[in-house]
């Protein structure tokens, strides 16, 4: 149970602290790539000033000047005179057509006509511009106007197509990863240690308690046994005396209550130690549940009970299992139906075939379960029954039910009867 409870706090812990920790890496990450566009930015505003710084000495052409920051850098330049004309235009390798970007950063910057060019006495530089192309291609676009020594005046225009987000991650994701996976590991060992330091008292408490249990159903049999030796001693010696005859039926009634608890609790015990085994060997399905039928049709019909088989018609396969555990599950199935349902209502014993399963049913059409205790119907000493008049059952016949189960790598489970009453269902894994 404490295994349980670990694994799925374990689960919680972790998954809760890297979410946390996948939230915080990705904010980190988007910040860098932030950082790194405003980077980008400031660094192309820094190459177009040392572009047009180089511009203004007409000894340079502007193909020289133009050409290195152009197979550099991938900057798109125009460069234009005060009419108008066409100086120098790099090759362009962008998506989106070059003349549709020119028109959108003009619209952009509200880049000023060649009357004003025509007056410009010094080189002026307009800001940085970030606009779109039809894409979802981003650039940035500077404008200037330059005025070289001695005096021609010229119109540039730069184009620097932005770095995507995806090709930023990119260069982020190594990096992220491996924090992410020394983060994952770091949790995983602080975590583990952390909830067993945590649970450490809660395991010694119930392993002492397991402990108790086991020792006192064993120190419980040795008296329980001499108390039936010497019931029926008493019996046989004084069989003409009706007070003593029913007072030793008494005895004998409860001893026989207490041995089965007893032997409950022993059960538990082992299969909480680990201890218990089980023997697995070539089972066939039919003679088992015609053997359960004959077990306990006589049962049924002293109360008034029909107990119906609807298996005739389906063939198994043999299975490899344990026969005695499969009986008791099932005998526990019938145990209870028996104790939960009226006189003359009918009990089912029914079998389903699939392709990777075979699942036994016992239906009744008894009083059924509330869904209230549905859920915890197979929890150890859960009874349905709040008011204890049913003194033959413990609470533990089902939960004993369900660690059979287990080792058989079963499944067991309840569902309303259609018309009322339950049904208990066990499902095996055809192997």
């Amino acid at each position: 149970m404490l295994d349980n409870l670990y694994k799925k706090l374990y689960i919680i812990f972790i998954s809760s602290i890297m979410l946390i920790i996948t939230a915080v890496v990705g904010v980190l990450c988007m910040n860098s790539i932030n950082q790194k566009q405003q980077v980008d930015s400031v660094f192309f505003q820094r190459l177009s000033m040392l572009m047009i710084y180089e511009l203004e000495n007409p000894e340079n052409p502007p193909q020289v000047v133009i050409k290195p920051y152009e197979n550099s850098y991938s900057v798109f330049a125009l460069l234009t005179d005060a009419q108008g004309n066409v100086v120098y235009q790099s090759n362009s390798l962008f998506p989106t057509d070059i003349s549709l970007l020119l028109k959108r950063f003009s619209e952009k910057s509200n880049v000023e006509s060649t009357v004003i060019l025509n007056h410009a006495s010094a080189t002026t530089q307009d800001g940085i511009s970030s606009f779109s192309g039809v894409f979802h291609d981003k650039y940035w676009g500077i404008s200037a106007i330059i005025v070289d020594r001695n005096g021609t005046i010229f119109h540039l225009r730069l184009l620097l197509q932005q770095k995507t987000a995806l090709e930023l991650i990119k260069k982020q994701l190594p990096l992220s990863i491996l924090i992410w996976l020394v983060s994952l590991l770091c949790v995983t060992a602080i975590s583990h240690f952390l909830l067993r330091y945590a649970m450490n008292p809660t395991e010694k408490v119930l392993k002492s308690q397991k402990d108790f249990i086991a020792a006192a159903s064993h120190e419980l049999k040795a008296p329980l046994a001499v108390i039936l030796a010497n019931n029926d001693k008493i019996s046989s010696l004084n069989d003409n005396i009706p007070d003593i005859r029913k007072a030793s039926n008494i005895i004998n009634t409860e001893s026989m209550r207490m041995s089965k608890l007893i032997h409950d609790m022993l059960f538990l015990a082992s299969s909480d130690a680990g201890t218990h085994k089980i023997s697995k060997s070539m089972v066939n399905l039919d003679t088992l549940l015609i053997s359960l039928y004959e077990s306990f049709e006589p049962v049924c019909s002293q109360k008034g009970m029909p107990l119906d088989a609807d298996f005739m018609d389906v063939h198994f396969p043999v299975l490899y299992t344990d026969r005695e555990c499969l009986f008791q599950i099932l005998s526990i199935f019938m145990d209870n139906a028996l104790s939960h349902s009226e006189r003359k209502a009918s009990i089912q014993i029914k079998a389903a075939l699939s392709y990777k399963t075979v699942t036994i049913s016992i239906l009744d059409h008894g009083q059924g379960i509330s869904a209230e205790d549905m859920p915890y119907i197979f929890n150890r000493f859960y009874c349905a029954d709040k008011s204890h008049t049913d003194k033959s059952h413990f609470g533990l016949g089902l939960s004993i039910a369900k660690e059979l189960a287990g080792f058989l790598s079963a499944n067991v489970g309840v569902k309303n009867t259609e018309g009322g009453g339950a049904t208990f269902f066990l499902t095996l894994p055809l192997k």
